[in-house]
């Protein structure tokens, strides 16, 4: 089943919701177009392992998920700059789209990640991460479909530990800004599971992955937004972070959807630029 039959079978219409970003909120999140393109022509390079590899729905190549295993904060947090190339699908696009996602950490202890069109370099997220005192990776601030959030007490990214079945989960203050609502401020949750160990086939490589999901709901004036995210994380020696992702965002303002999109996105190369 090719990704353009899962968006039809979803919503038979033009689009269909399901983010990202955890950069999506913090990623580099991918949705696809139900009309013409073969986003599997991206695995078509692969048949690289003896493991068995089978295809998710959203066509996402990964062997067996072990509910095992376990991610520390600590051990993902970049201590130099690099950017990433992802291959990403969206409802929005007929075909895949060529993304940056640059990792800066700043002198104030925080890390910006931001997303931009390789072709156009338009600037499509923004997220500001801080290591707190705790040990977790939190959520400062977010930009995604134009709607800026920031985040006091801060949004969870990934707790110090987390473990396979593990779910954690924060009451969130929030203050928006965004063209469909203008400013506004509100409650919501953050939520972060851990899922378990799996290898994952991307354009990049294989990777030994740890998967987490996250969840990110808030109302700020009329607009709820929610933010949805699978993601596979990189455990071996190469450290390339997030690998891997799959989700989904929605915007409604006083009941209506304004806004509804669905993402794949899978690493295609990974380089760091500072040591």
């Amino acid at each position: 089943m090719t990704y353009q039959r899962v968006l039809m079978i979803q919503k038979p219409c033009r689009t269909l919701a399901m983010l990202v970003s955890l950069s999506g909120i913090v990623g580099c999140t991918l949705a696809l177009n139900a009309c013409s393109s073969r986003a599997t022509a991206v695995y078509d390079a692969f048949s690289i392992i003896g493991a068995p590899m089978t295809a998710r729905e959203s066509e996402l190549r990964v062997g067996e998920l072990r509910t095992e295993g376990s991610i520390s904060a600590a051990g993902i947090w970049p201590e130099s700059a690099r950017s990433d190339r992802f291959l990403r699908f969206t409802s929005e696009r007929n075909g895949p789209e060529s993304v940056l996602r640059s990792i800066t950490p700043k002198s104030d202890g925080t890390l910006i990640i931001r997303l931009a069109t390789e072709v156009q370099s338009v600037v499509s997220g923004r997220t500001q991460l801080e290591l707190g005192e705790s040990g977790d990776i939190l959520i400062v601030s977010n930009l995604s479909n134009k709607v800026e959030s920031d985040f006091d007490p801060r949004a969870v990214f990934l707790p110090r530990t987390l473990h396979a079945g593990d779910t954690v989960e924060r009451e969130i203050e929030v203050t928006s800004t965004g063209p469909m609502f203008g400013s506004g401020s509100g409650r919501g949750t953050s939520v972060v599971r851990g899922i378990g160990t799996q290898t994952i086939e991307t354009p990049a490589g294989v990777f030994d992955a740890f998967v987490i999901e996250s969840e990110l709901k808030f109302a700020t004036g009329p607009a709820r937004i929610a933010l949805t995210q699978r993601a596979w994380i990189d455990q071996g020696e190469r450290q390339a972070g997030m690998v891997a992702e799959e989700g989904k965002e929605a915007i409604k303002v006083f009941g209506i959807t304004v806004h509804s999109e669905s993402r794949v996105s899978v690493l295609d190369e990974s380089r760091v630029s500072g040591g």
